[in-house]
């Protein structure tokens, strides 16, 4: 039964899984740090609005907050809308790189080529 499996080299195998291991290591503890300075840039940027927003004594000053706040919304949503740019590309070099280790390690994996015996001549028939 198993002698009708054709010849592999099985220790190829390896090779293309640990590269996606080592590629999805990197590109989700690249993520998760990006998001990790995110959250603690955010939390500083509200502690810090809480506070001028506590200081605030007249409207002028009330008027001046909400302005530059306003202001500071608009080139975050600037930043953001590049961020999501940088990101879109990102992801597709990920998936290309993903392709081009499944390939090559599909390559890799496929077996060796068969040789063939030569064909019989037809019997000719008795004459």
């Amino acid at each position: 039964m198993f002698q009708t499996i054709p010849a592999a080299d099985f220790s190829a195998f390896g090779a293309p899984v640990q590269k996606l291991i080592e590629l999805n290591t990197a590109t989700f503890t690249k993520a998760f740090e990006a998001q990790k300075a995110a959250i603690e840039q955010q939390i500083a940027q509200a502690q810090a609005d809480f506070k001028a927003f506590a200081e605030i004594k007249d409207v002028e000053a009330f008027t001046s907050f909400v302005t530059y706040k306003s202001e500071e919304a608009k080139a975050k949503l600037e930043a953001l809308q590049a961020e999501a740019l940088a990101a879109t590309e990102s992801t597709k070099a990920y998936f290309a790189e993903v392709q081009a280790i499944l390939t090559a390690g599909q390559k890799a994996a496929a077996p060796a080529p068969v040789a063939k015996a030569p064909a019989k001549a037809p019997a000719k028939a008795a004459e």
